[in-house]
């Protein structure tokens, strides 16, 4: 259950990332000097190969208009699934 979690967060921070760069109108490589990392590491979780790490979740977290609302919406699904339902999209 533990990694379908962690491969359901990788995509949930994935999907966050290209939300937030499309709503602020930044370049992969605007995006990553904002997120304190090289070109080709953000690009690696555009495309869904990598999971970002804790620093890069925090900063992307921290430039949403509503982060609570972000955080709130992840940890409803998160205690779904631990109660065996499915995490929905």
């Amino acid at each position: 259950m533990r990694n379908e979690a962690n491969t359901f967060l990788k995509n949930e921070l994935r999907s966050l990332a290209i939300k937030t760069r499309a709503r602020l109108k930044l370049t992969q490589k605007e995006m990553s000097v904002m997120l304190v990392m090289n070109e080709s590491s953000y690009s690696k979780i555009e495309t869904g190969k990598v999971m970002c790490g804790t620093l890069t979740a925090m900063i992307l977290v921290s430039r949403q208009e509503y982060p609570d609302v972000f955080l709130q919406d992840l940890w409803d699904k998160l205690k779904e699934k631990s109660k065996g339902g499915t995490i929905s999209k």
